[in-house]
């Protein structure tokens, strides 16, 4: 018997992008609030949590889950970063839903309270800060986020009184705050380009009550489609005891991405831009403007590094500029760049030179640099003199991975691996088995220093490493984590996770909450899907724009190897991607359905013709996927866009859709038309269930309901595969 899904009447509009002409039975779910919408996705969520909820072991998951994350002390695991005298940190006390941020003048604490985002009086929700203390550790920047909608307001107050110097700017979006060395001034991004969904001017859609003509899914006109372009940012700069600025710098930055950097001596600054390929694309030199009495100081900006088919990620140091570079180098080597001559190689000082191991990024500590780098998804960080001398490796407690951050969150390829200071570096350092601690390495005696974390470990699991042959005949390997005692001779209910995009890498990370999936006999398996960053450059481009397909074939391949050597069937088999993985899991389950019994698309983009409509989303997703709106990338991408799948008749797997309501970079509209969708298409009797979470954004959400979404599409997974929770 089929599930009683909630009717979602089909109301065809014909659609014209990049050449392509189609028509989209579900596109009135693309408006949060046109008619009917709201409550047909009530109804929806309700039958998602009746559905899971009524699982017998439910509350048993739900509670070992929790237990598993506050074993890892998850709370309190934030990496404390070093300005001036003082260091500053983040974290969650025990019995709050959200984050206080504290200062110390030492490392090691004792710590007071700066601002606490519980406190009501912050206004709404606050689901996300971006702290930039200024290099003398007296004033904070920050910005606040109160909605996961990626509105945030920049603010500026004294740490020791809470003085509010700075109540906002007339820009949206201010973020990336970067303070000249001095502490009187600060550079900021941000852009004036509203913030609205609309269809883009290229589009045209028709349909019942319409004309045919540039419009958006809720019928704007095609002025206000005009105004509401994919963004664009700006350069600004504030001085502290003056007015917000109102005009930006005269740059036009050739990017939907970019950030300003200023050299430690104060004399240069760079914005570099790209996401994917970060670069210094202008070059100033700060030292030649008047002093701190004039307003608006006028900067000489001049083109630095625009070449956009490598990454140059470094750091300013002395007159050059260091870093790493995949020119010359697939897996990156690290050079040192004379700032007068940047378009000359020949007079570029090589570092340290390519090899098997992928140079993630590089800092400066002192009179020291930190590389950063992935052996086979394994870290590795090495202690360099400014010359590209090796002094040290730092001494990691095993093969895992290390990062700045230390919750799960995926670091894109423009942050640092490490925090540095003048003379240490603190890190988050986890592996499968081991949580994530926190560290302090002292560069001149080579103490390694724990400072947060619960050192909890994993007991009598094994890790092992398969290799699966993709369509077009590559090696792609994958991570298998599971009871060393369990019986491999039969197979076992299997759950994959991947990425695979935009050359981020997702190493060796703890399994906290999936835990409970292997403690209760299940297999893990983590794929290192090409997109990816794990294996360099080549690996990335591979798997990107019109070679995307590349991903998905590496992930049933994976699939595949997993079935003939009998670690599972398809009906033990789950798959479970976030974000991108959300889109990886979402073709998954329409390419090929008969591989899986439940598949979960947390966060995903689903529909890839109309995902130029959110400017957040097109801004941060198409260059990796394409342009909807060019004819060269349009049949590529509805090659493999989920929603456009979708076949009548067909027997689908079990489908968890799990968005957040609040999301601009995946919005809630993708999963409401797949699953409106699928669930008028399928034949099989498995589940097609949508979950949208109230008040969540991309990885915004308070503690309490993360830890719930874990649980919750942990058990519609553990439900289909037949895996009840270990009792105790």
């Amino acid at each position: 018997m089929s599930m009683p899904y909630p009717a979602a009447p089909v109301r065809p509009e014909r659609n014209e992008i990049g050449g392509l002409v189609f028509d989209d039975p579900y596109q009135w779910l693309e408006d949060d609030d046109g008619d009917g919408v709201a409550a047909w996705q009530r109804a929806q969520d309700e039958l998602a949590r009746s559905r899971v909820h009524a699982w017998p072991h439910y509350d048993r998951l739900a509670a070992r889950v929790g237990e598993l994350v506050e074993q890892m002390d998850a709370r309190n695991l934030v990496v404390p970063v070093w300005h001036g005298p003082r260091w500053f940190r983040g974290r969650i006390p025990d019995g709050r839903d959200l984050m206080v941020l504290e200062v110390a003048d030492d490392v090691t604490g004792p710590w007071r309270t700066v601002i606490d985002l519980n406190d009501s009086s912050t206004g709404g929700t606050p689901l996300r800060i971006s702290p930039q203390p200024s290099p003398d550790g007296r004033l904070l920047a920050y910005t606040l986020d109160a909605s996961g909608l990626e509105l945030p307001e920049l603010k500026v107050i004294e740490i020791d009184t809470g003085k509010v110097l700075l109540d906002g700017v007339p820009q949206q979006r201010p973020g990336l705050v970067t303070w000249l060395p001095d502490s009187t001034a600060f550079f900021y991004m941000a852009t004036a380009t509203p913030i609205h969904p609309a269809a883009p001017p290229s589009v045209h859609t028709s349909g019942p009550g319409r004309t045919p003509g540039p419009a958006s899914a809720s019928g704007t006109s095609s002025s206000e489609a005009a105004a509401r372009l994919p963004l664009r940012w700006r350069l600004f700069f504030h001085r502290i005891g003056q007015p917000p600025p109102t005009e930006p710098e005269p740059l036009d930055i050739p990017h939907m991405y970019a950030i300003p950097k200023i050299s430690r001596d104060g004399r240069w600054a760079i914005i570099q831009v790209d996401h994917l390929r970060p670069r210094p694309h202008f070059l100033a030199r700060l030292d030649e403007h008047p002093g701190p009495g004039t307003d608006k100081p006028s900067w000489h900006w001049r083109e630095f590094i625009t070449d956009p088919e490598h990454l140059y990620k470094g750091v300013l140091t002395g007159d050059s500029y260091v870093a790493v570079t995949t020119a010359g180098a697939a897996r990156g080597r690290l050079v040192r760049i004379p700032l007068d001559t940047p378009g000359d190689p020949d007079t570029w000082i090589e570092l340290i030179p390519g090899g098997d191991a992928v140079l993630t990024g590089v800092t400066q500590a002192g009179d020291r640099l930190v590389l950063g780098e992935l052996v086979d998804t394994v870290s590795r960080i090495r202690v360099l003199g400014l010359d590209g001398e090796e002094f040290a490796q730092v001494p990691l407690p095993g093969p895992g991975s290390v990062s700045s951050v230390a919750q799960g969150v995926i670091a894109l390829g423009v942050m640092d691996q490490v925090i540095a200071c003048e003379d240490a570096i603190t890190f988050a350092y986890t592996s499968y088995t081991q949580s994530p601690t926190v560290y302090h390495y002292a560069l001149g005696t080579g103490v390694l220093t724990k400072l947060q974390g619960a050192d909890h470990t994993l007991p009598g699991l094994a890790t092992t490493r398969i290799w699966a042959t993709s369509a077009d005949g590559t090696p792609v390997p994958c991570t298998l984590v599971h009871r060393a005692d369990l019986d491999r001779s039969r197979p076992q209910p299997t759950l994959i996770h991947a990425y695979g995009g935009f050359n981020v890498a997702e190493p060796a990370s703890y399994l906290g909450p999936l835990a409970a999936f292997v403690e209760a006999g299940g297999v893990y398996a983590h794929a290192h899907v090409r997109g990816g960053g794990e294996f360099g450059l080549q690996w990335w481009e591979a798997g990107r724009l019109h070679a995307k397909q590349n991903s998905f074939d590496d992930l049933y391949a994976i699939a595949e190897q997993l079935i003939a050597d009998g670690t599972t069937t398809p009906d033990r088999l789950a798959l479970q991607g976030a974000s991108n993985g959300g889109l990886l899991a979402g073709v998954a389950a329409t390419q090929r359905p008969d591989l899986w019994r439940a598949v979960v698309c947390s966060a995903p983009k689903l529909d890839l013709m109309r995902v130029a409509r959110d400017p957040v989303g097109a801004a941060a997703t198409l260059p990796e996927y394409g342009n909807p709106n060019d004819p060269a990338d349009a049949p590529v991408l509805m090659s493999y866009s989920p929603y456009h799948h979708v076949r009548p008749g067909t027997p689908y797997p079990a489908i968890l859709l799990d968005a957040g309501a609040n999301d601009p970079r995946c919005p809630a509209w993708h999963s409401r038309k797949f699953a409106a969708r699928t669930q008028a298409a399928t034949t099989s009797l498995l589940p097609v269930l949508l979950r949208v979470w109230p008040g969540v954004g991309h990885g915004g959400a308070s503690w309490s309901t993360v830890v719930e979404q874990q649980a919750f599409w942990l058990a519609f997974v553990m439900r289909e595969l037949d895996l009840a929770p270990v009792m105790d």
